[in-house]
């Protein structure tokens, strides 16, 4: 019976999430509709920043796996003893 319930969970949220997907995506295309084209140039500097975001993004993910894989994300440890007196 738990199982039932938990599935009917998920299929009411999945269906909740769909039903906004839908809205937004409705809402999307109407602006878009609705505003008046925009000129060459700022599509191309749209696609340069896209470009541009994409790349940094690309980078950052990447230097991430590169300090993780190096060891730089371990804490931090010292072979000192220290001396108590």
């Amino acid at each position: 019976m738990e199982e039932t319930v938990h599935n009917k969970k998920q299929w009411v949220l999945a269906a909740a999430m769909a039903a906004l997907l839908i809205a937004a995506s409705w809402f999307c295309v109407s602006v878009w509709r609705a505003t008046p084209a925009m000129p060459v140039y700022g599509n191309v500097i749209l696609a340069v920043a896209a470009f541009l975001v994409l790349m940094s993004g690309c980078g950052l993910i990447a230097l991430m796996f590169y300090s993780h894989r190096k060891g730089y994300d371990e804490p931090a440890r010292s072979n000192r003893t220290t001396a108590r007196e």
